[in-house]
């Protein structure tokens, strides 16, 4: 559950969040199974924070930094999260259907059984080193619109259409 102090503080807006960010560096903050559906988050530092299970359809979080953020099974459904810093984040069995994650750094990503879809943005999307082992909903489409690199583990259906897509080129 949620660290009532922290649910306060971030409903009173981004300006106070990040201010109270800043004085308390060492502070982890604990919104898991918050429900911020709707919640406008552009450019929140949400570093290192607990956010499993939490409720964040419809939100935007345009520029965040959720570096090193645990979003285990997140609800992110239509969620913009484009230019997000997410490096090192924990998005394990995430919910991401119709997510925009245009320009965000998923840099060694945990995205291990997420849930994506066909209208889920990757445009520039930072993939290198993530692992999206068992992720559903995927398409080798839109990860030639991402970078990836040799330690992006992708799920197994799309190991074997890339290496199908390499036999054709024979």
């Amino acid at each position: 559950m949620a660290n009532e102090e922290h649910l306060k503080l971030i409903k009173q807006g981004i300006n106070n969040w990040n201010a109270w960010r800043e004085k308390n560096p060492e502070n982890h903050p604990d919104l898991s199974q918050a429900d911020l559906r709707g919640a406008k988050l552009q450019k929140v530092n949400l570093v290192d924070s607990n956010l499993k299970e939490c409720k964040l359809q419809f939100s935007n979080l345009t520029g965040a930094n959720l570096e090193g953020a645990n979003l285990t099974k997140a609800k992110l459904q239509e969620t913009c999260l484009q230019s997000t810093r997410m490096k090192n984040c924990n998005l394990s069995g995430a919910g991401m259907l119709e997510s925009n994650l245009q320009y965000a750094d998923l840099e060694n990503a945990n995205l291990e059984g997420a849930q994506f879809n066909e209208d889920t943005l990757f445009n520039q999307t930072n993939l290198k080193g993530a692992n999206l082992i068992s992720a559903t909903g995927l398409s080798s489409a839109q990860l030639d619109q991402a970078l990836t690199d040799k330690q992006t583990r992708l799920p197994d259906y799309l190991e074997e259409e890339m290496d199908d897509d390499f036999l054709l080129q024979f």
